[in-house]
């Protein structure tokens, strides 16, 4: 058997890395994520084909002979984000310190050093190149392959001259020139002949062989337009077919023992260990050869007892370690890397303990299809970390997982909320005495550690029944997207720019002279020296015009109006109508909200990218910004599913409140109700406005609304304000009640729950800090009620995709916001899922008085409210 050349396209590579796995970085803010993806790459490489000898190519600069030639040539290229190029010098470092020698040349590209490998290796010594790159095909002969990473870093096609025949019609691999100086390469910016694409290219090179034989029959070529086109572009063809050929007499040592494989040096250990690759040292070692030990996540030495490591990559071993997985009675703990963008995420590595033994798959393994279906299966139970993701990334790949029954980042969030990361890295640091070399190691421990305080919080329920269950939903919702109206966004964009605009020319009128109304420097000048208004505040740099600025000079000055409607516009711009269009997904045409199951401390869940949370409710802006969300291909309408009023019917049935308990019993208008009840008239006689103050109160109330708070909002005194409240608890003496007993309990306890045992912490509450306590305080009392309707409604969420599914409707659930659920659904589904949504989303909790659920239909999320 031939000896093998492996020859690695370094740039590619590190770039499909970086864009293929989740960053990754070192305590010292090292970004290491494309290096970490790429040692992996090679360690399977190494693995798989022990070559003799290795190199690996990089490009120096953009400048090269094909920029001599024609100046834009890559001239396109975003530039390199910077967390990318700091780690093309890393990545070289690293193999060179592992004995793997890297090469770059100025002006050549990698494509050059390796075509010129290709062509000048001995002809016993198999050359063997890997790229993401097609231009190196044209490489390929009879004892050259090229080894195609078609996505990310795990999908490789393999080409010889056989595969590239069944790919490119019959042509031989030297063909792939032609067919570029004709269509072009628009990733390199390689002209071509302009309106000349693939298919025309392949069918005049399959007859006429090459460019030039091309333009000398251009008068046999069918077509006028083609004729036109050819005769007209000559030179560009020519070029375009010299700047994609690859050189392969580069300036470059072709020696091949200097190229052999060595052990690995002793100072490769301590780079690896520096970079927090854990493992890493060990698993180059197993391939190259070298003195083992083990490090683990922190750099420090593992002893060799610790727990034995293998990889699964043959059939044979992962027949065996699935046979042992559905015979294990215990639950095993797993740990994937989801790589990739939806919808086309996958697994690049998995870590699985079993019986003492940890099983790694990664990225080269052929055994992922034995892997889904053991997630599939649920009678095999798995601990895992954030659930969500694993569940979306199987739904990707058209695999229904089962059976997880533990996620220790939704039980760490469930014993406590307060925290800012459940990732494991925290968890393991948060509660194990050690943190343990592999992540499914502390994946078993936590999960152990973390029932038993769920446990004895009484909170095994709500974490089996609410959170664990919830996180399928969530990924199905993620997955299934929302689809924005492009056109209508653009439009929308337009008319807010012009309005924004008009703004900034009313405030230079208002303020008699021209400024930039971003520049809180200048507009701080404008304020309070030319128009000389009250100084509120000063910060180190001079004068603040933040929000609270603002809003205590409203009505001072006319400017101050503007400038704050200029800013709620510019806000909405940026965050929607700009926002949202680097959101489409290209391979969707829709818009993946994240929905985030463990930020909140009251339990509520949140969203990103967008944060669909902060869309106005009650202004017409918010209004247009939701009718750029409407049914995709396939439905009919966007249905938006509301509690109505459910934080005070949870309120009501908390306190205990018989007025409030009467109204929601006798269907009364709660707002109509209270504003009878504070303002001493009959239910017939409450006007609107009475009405509107009344329900600042009410919704007040819940957040323990002072009458400082209250004034504001009605833009009333503040003793009428303090009325107001004295006449609602002199009524709804069972809600006063609630306050001071909860404060109490939060007082003695140091905590507050829902009604479902959804804890939230209060260190504040016995705080000497007057506005600590008092912050604590209020806390207490609209915990319990928001935090009962967050479970409201994620047990709704659950019970709605399930009766969706069992009822075998097409229709789906899209967005969670608020209290709202909002669908997509077809027309001949539109009255059987509305009923569904009632029925279902009023049983989701049985409370004193009944839930109440709005059902409404639209062309667009607007048209739903």
């Amino acid at each position: 058997m031939a000896d093998k050349f492996l020859v690695i396209d370094g740039s590619s590579l590190i770039h499909r890395a970086f864009f293929a796995l989740p960053p990754l970085m070192t305590k010292q803010g090292l970004h290491t994520g494309a290096v970490y993806g790429l040692c992996n790459m090679l360690l399977k490489l190494l693995g798989d084909l022990q070559p003799a000898y290795m190199a690996v190519a990089f490009d120096k600069s953009r400048k090269t002979f094909r920029t001599e030639l024609y100046a834009d040539y890559k001239g396109q290229r975003k530039p390199t984000p910077s967390e990318l190029s700091e780690q093309f010098p890393l990545a070289m470092k690293v193999l060179d310190t592992m004995g793997i020698p890297t090469l770059e040349l100025d002006n050549y590209e990698a494509d050059d050093i390796i075509g010129t490998f290709a062509v000048h290796a001995p002809e016993d010594v198999e050359v063997i190149i890997v790229t993401g790159d097609r231009d190196e095909l044209q490489l390929v002969d009879t004892r050259t392959k090229v080894y195609y990473t078609k996505r990310g870093i795990s999908d490789i096609q393999i080409f010889d001259e056989a595969e590239f025949a069944a790919n490119y019609e019959g042509l031989v691999p030297k063909q792939l020139i032609e067919l570029k100086g004709l269509m072009g390469d628009a990733s390199d910016n390689i002209p071509g002949v302009p309106g000349v694409g693939p298919k025309t290219a392949l069918k005049l090179i399959k007859e006429y062989g090459d460019v030039e034989t091309v333009l000398e029959n251009i008068d046999k070529v069918s077509g006028k337009a083609l004729k036109a086109k050819l005769a007209d572009n000559k030179e560009s063809a020519l070029l375009s077919k010299k700047l994609a050929t690859i050189c392969t007499e580069a300036p470059v040592d072709t020696d091949i023992a200097k190229y052999a494989l060595v052990p690995l040096r002793e100072e490769a250990r301590t780079l690896l260990q520096d970079l927090e690759f854990r493992n890493m040292y060990d698993r180059f070692a197993s391939v190259l050869g070298g003195a083992q030990h083990s490090f683990d996540l922190f750099g420090e030495t593992v002893e060799q007892e610790s727990t034995p490591t293998e990889h699964v990559t043959l059939p044979a071993q992962a027949a065996q370690l699935f046979a042992a997985l559905k015979a294990c009675r215990e639950a095993v703990p797993v740990a994937v890397t989801v790589s990739g963008q939806l919808p086309e995420l996958y697994f690049s590595r998995a870590e699985l303990l079993v019986e003492g033994k940890v099983y790694i798959l990664d990225s080269f393994s052929s055994c992922w299809d034995k892997f889904d279906a053991w997630l599939a299966d649920a009678d095999c139970k798995k601990l895992t970390v954030d659930s969500k993701e694993l569940y979306k990334c199987c739904l990707c790949r058209k695999v229904q997982a089962q059976g997880i029954v533990d996620d220790v980042a939704l039980a760490a969030y469930l014993a406590d909320p307060g925290h800012n990361s459940y990732a494991l890295t925290d968890l393991s640091k948060r509660y194990l005495a050690s943190t343990l070399p592999t992540d499914c190691e502390n994946i078993a421990m936590l999960a152990v550690q973390l029932r038993e305080q769920l446990k004895e919080y009484e909170q095994l329920a709500l974490y089996e029944e609410l959170e664990l269950p919830l996180a399928p939903v969530l990924a199905k919702m993620e997955l299934s997207g929302i689809t924005p109206d492009m056109e209508l966004l653009a439009q929308l964009n337009e008319d807010m720019t012009a309005r924004i605009a008009q703004l900034e020319k009313q405030a230079m009128e208002q303020a008699g002279e021209e400024f930039n109304l971003k520049s809180p420097k200048q507009l701080g000048i404008i304020l309070f020296e030319r128009l000389q208004l009250p100084v509120i505040k000063k910060t180190k740099t001079g004068y603040s015009t933040d929000a609270k600025v603002l809003e205590a000079l409203e009505g001072k000055h006319p400017l101050i109006a503007t400038i704050l409607e200029h800013r709620k516009l510019a806000k909405l711009q940026s965050t929607y109508l700009d926002g949202l269009k680097p959101l489409v997904n290209a391979k969707t045409g829709r818009i993946h909200t994240h929905f985030q199951q463990t930020v909140t401390v009251t339990g509520r869940l949140s969203s990103t990218d967008p944060n669909l949370q902060n869309i106005p409710t009650r202004t017409e802006e918010g209004k247009q910004i939701r009718r750029i969300f409407v049914p995709g291909a396939g439905y009919d309408y966007l249905m938006s599913c509301d509690y109505s009023q459910v934080e005070l019917r949870i309120l009501a049935c908390i306190a205990q409140d018989e007025l409030l308990l009467d109204a929601f019993r006798h269907g009364q208008d709660i707002h109509a109700r209270t504003a009878a009840e504070v303002f001493g008239v009959p239910l017939a006689e409450v006007t609107h406005e009475m009405r509107s103050r009344a329900k600042a109160v009410n919704f007040g109330i819940v957040y323990g609304i002072s009458d400082f708070g209250l004034a504001k909002q009605l833009d009333v005194g503040r003793k009428e304000a303090a009325g107001y409240i004295e006449s609602y608890f002199a009524r709804y003496t069972g809600v006063k009640k609630y306050m001071e007993d909860i404060v109490a309990k939060a007082r003695e306890q140091g905590y507050v729950s829902t009604l479902m045992g959804r804890r939230r912490y209060l260190p504040d509450i016995r705080h000497s800090n007057f506005n600590l306590r008092s912050f604590a305080e209020r806390t207490a009392i609209n915990t319990p009620i928001q935090g009962t309707a967050a479970d409201i409604m994620k047990k709704a969420m659950i019970d709605v995709e399930r009766a969706l599914e069992q009822a075998g409707c097409k229709s789906r659930i899209l967005l969670q916001v608020h209290d709202e659920l909002v669908l997509e659904v077809k027309e001949d589904e539109r009255e059987r899922v509305a009923e569904l949504m009632r029925e279902t989303m009023q049983a989701a909790a049985s409370l004193e008085i009944p839930l109440f659920a709005d059902v409404n239909f639209g062309k667009n999320w607007a048209e739903t409210k």
